[in-house]
């Protein structure tokens, strides 16, 4: 028997819910919202949330209940269809998702699937992931993390994507080094630095005297990951002979050397990485399909900084103490605006950027035992002065409805208020956005973040 708790203010949906779980042999009970998250918190195994309870804080209520240490399964009830938000929602790391009403059958099977990896997650609670310098504890962080858990027990191929700076490396570590093969060889192998006339030498190794310069024998990389876990970092820049040979090898673990004449056999767990879109390169023919197929065995998905700004500070305050040990320095503090400043930026550089915009800081401020906005590289400080500005434009219209009000009879209430603030924020922001885009309209998901279909539905909100 376990635990259903109900979020919603739809009376006949609660009533329901009641019905189905207590039919499954579950104790379920409804929570108001005001005290949902002690209540969540306590002893909550799998949460049905309306998703529309609150329009205007739904997506702050899923991230608070997502970011709790035990957080309960969570399945989401829509009330009307929009891709954008289920997209949204898978990404967060929620079990599932349906429209009301919900199909009984499909509900009652999700529920009892999640209340199995809930008590699959209580049975492994003894095991210790190894983060392998893996930081961050934000709920995009916890999903990714809760992925390579799965990969533990298991020698799928595996396939990260992520951009520059993200970590790739760092998780591909992390399925080997948490995985049966820990004990044997972790090979990497960066893809994009191979020379073109020696690809398939340096993977499958040659027969000496098998060309000009092959003086001796060499085993190659792929027998040198033998037994252990082969990680082939930038994928998308094998050469599409190599990538037709290296199909091969993951159908049969065989291969043969350049100038060999009999086959090798290669026990070895592949891990890819990537930050190029394959799907687009598969379409402009430099990148084969059935490889592609293969390599997406399972599918881990970074997130950018500017997706996880909750790690921000974490971040920050690790690699500072780093830097300072590096550069045999005394201590250093971050004041309140730098780190204000630095949470609201949007990292490009992923965290490869924010280590060297830290060490740029520390050497800037000199003598001075605390790193102050100035000390920051000129990008960031930049962006900083443009959002305070902005601001500042967004309130001024905002503002005006306490200055219309000649006393507390007419000041506006709190929600409508806030739904305006919101909105003339978000009006602003989308009509810089496509300014400085140019109106192009990937180039604008990317830079914001969101998805084609989250912009489109924004921008037919607002006229732009």
């Amino acid at each position: 028997m376990s635990r259903i708790f109900v979020l919603s203010g739809d009376a006949s949906f609660c009533r329901e819910m009641i019905r189905i779980a207590n039919g499954m042999g579950h104790q379920v009970r409804t929570i108001s919202a005001d005290r949902a998250l002690t209540d969540v918190s306590g002893d909550c195994e799998v949460l049905v949330l309306d998703f529309l309870l609150r329009p205007d804080g739904v997506r702050q209520d899923l991230d608070e209940f997502l970011r709790l240490p035990d957080r309960p399964e969570v399945i989401l009830v829509l009330s009307e269809h929009d891709p954008d938000l289920a997209e949204e929602a898978i990404t967060r790391g929620v079990w599932d998702y349906f429209l009301k009403p919900p199909d009984e059958k499909r509900l009652k099977s999700s529920i009892q699937r999640a209340v199995q990896a809930v008590e699959k997650k209580k049975s492994d609670k003894h095991l210790i992931l190894m983060r392998c310098g893996i930081l961050g504890s934000s709920s995009a962080m916890r999903f990714c993390l809760k992925t390579v858990s799965a990969c533990v027990r298991s020698d799928s191929n595996v396939h990260i994507y992520g951009e520059t700076g993200t970590g790739k490396e760092l998780f591909a570590r992390a399925v080997h080094y948490n995985s049966t093969r820990k004990d044997l060889p972790f090979i990497p192998v960066d893809c994009a630095s191979l020379p073109n006339n020696l690809v398939e030498s340096i993977l499958f190794g040659h027969e000496k005297g098998a060309f000009t310069t092959a003086e001796k024998k060499h085993a190659g990389l792929l027998r040198q990951a033998h037994g252990g876990t082969l990680f082939l970092d930038e994928v998308g820049e094998l050469p599409l002979v190599v990538q037709k040979a290296f199909l091969r090898v993951l159908q049969e673990r065989s291969f043969r050397p350049v100038g060999g004449t009999s086959e090798m056999f290669s026990n070895f767990r592949l891990v890819s990485a990537t930050n190029k879109d394959l799907d687009r390169m598969v379409e402009q023919g430099l990148f084969r399909r059935d490889l592609l197929f293969r390599l997406r065995t399972v599918v881990l998905e970074l997130p950018p900084l500017r997706g996880r700004h909750a790690d921000i500070r974490e971040l920050a305050h690790h690699y500072l103490i780093k830097i300072r040990r590096k550069l045999a320095l005394k201590d250093k503090e971050i004041s309140a605006e730098t780190a204000e400043a630095l949470t609201g930026y949007d990292w490009p550089g992923n965290v490869r950027e924010l280590i060297n915009t830290l060490e740029h800081a520390v050497i800037m401020s000199e003598n001075d035992p605390v790193l102050h906005p100035e000390h920051l590289p000129r990008a960031v400080r930049i962006h900083r002065a443009r959002e305070e500005s902005s601001a500042n434009r967004i309130m001024t219209p905002v503002t005006s409805a306490f200055q219309a009000a000649p006393d507390e009879h007419n000041l506006p209430k709190l929600k409508p208020y806030r739904l305006l603030a919101l909105a003339e924020l978000e009006k602003s922001y989308l009509s810089e956005l496509l300014r400085l885009t140019g109106r192009d309209i990937p180039k604008a998901c990317t830079v914001a973040g969101i998805s084609r279909a989250r912009l489109y539905v924004m921008l037919k909100k607002y006229g732009l």
